[in-house]
């Protein structure tokens, strides 16, 4: 990977013949820091200011892809004109109108289930949260002392098992997160290519930028289509580019804002998929 500023002009002349951009940002560890508990996170004064600007800017399109679920993510960000993208891609709003991935409001009942027990078994685990997502749940354990993790770990995929061999749930990973998610062959990847793909006429350069495991898979589906930023230490990823943190994001954002594009004519059009 190298860094984006490193080879700013080489990107930024991609970026002036681009016939539009669709810029896909992660919300967690990218545009907020990563915090204790997911409630506090907050979106900077600046940097909300920067992805208003950014939402009504000619030939931009801004979407927001979280693991969070879509009520809380919008809640968090609260900006018009945006496209929402909540649990990996499994609800996306859209100009008003809800998309929720077929067969994904099946299990809500399961979630529900699970997180009774969860909250039964794992309660004398001091700092354990368990997020309700309505169609996932996810298990917090940034504050969980170090020499409890391996037994808040063991029992979480004890309960997770039966639910798994049913098929009624598969487990995903984040940074101190362990999930429950619908058994569904989905994930930020695959939304982000469904967005992509809803443009029509002239197709927009795709920048999206991420710093978990989850956004791998948006890495992968967008290689060849765009440009893909790691946030966070350079390490083992997908992405092509990285930026060490999210003040280095607010100073990309910062100059996407300034840039003028030169292939978009016209606003670039696109299609809803919802």
């Amino acid at each position: 990977m190298r860094h984006v500023f490193n080879v700013w002009q080489n990107i930024e002349k991609r970026l002036w013949s681009a016939k539009g951009i669709f810029l896909l940002l992660d919300f967690d560890g990218t545009l907020t820091p990563i915090v204790k508990r997911p409630r506090e996170a907050e979106l900077s004064s600046e940097m909300e200011g920067i992805l208003k600007f950014l939402a009504k800017k000619r030939g931009f399109e801004v979407a927001i892809i979280s693991g969070r679920a879509l009520s809380d993510l919008k809640q968090k960000i609260k900006i018009r004109n945006i496209i929402y993208v909540g649990n990996h891609g499994l609800e996306i709003e859209r100009k008003g109108k809800n998309f929720i991935y077929p067969q994904a409001s099946k299990s809500i009942p399961t979630m529900k289930e699970l997180k009774k027990i969860l909250k039964a078994r794992l309660g004398s685990i001091k700092g354990t949260i368990v997020e309700d997502k309505r169609v996932g749940l996810a298990v917090h354990y940034r504050m969980v002392k170090n020499s409890d993790v391996p037994e808040l770990e063991r029992m979480v995929r004890q309960i997770f098992r039966p639910f798994m061999e049913k098929r009624k749930i598969k487990i995903g990973h984040g940074k101190k997160i362990l999930e429950a998610k619908a058994p569904i062959m989905w994930d930020k990847g695959k939304a982000a290519s469904m967005l992509l793909d809803s443009f029509k006429q002239e197709k927009p350069l795709s920048i999206y930028l991420g710093d978990d495991k989850t956004d791998e898979d948006a890495f992968s589906a967008l290689d060849g289509k765009g440009i893909t930023v790691f946030v966070g230490k350079p390490g083992k990823s997908k992405a092509k580019f990285f930026l060490r943190n999210v003040s280095e994001v607010g100073t990309f954002l910062k100059k996407l804002s300034a840039l003028k594009l030169g292939g978009c004519k016209t606003r670039c059009t696109k299609k809803s998929p919802v």
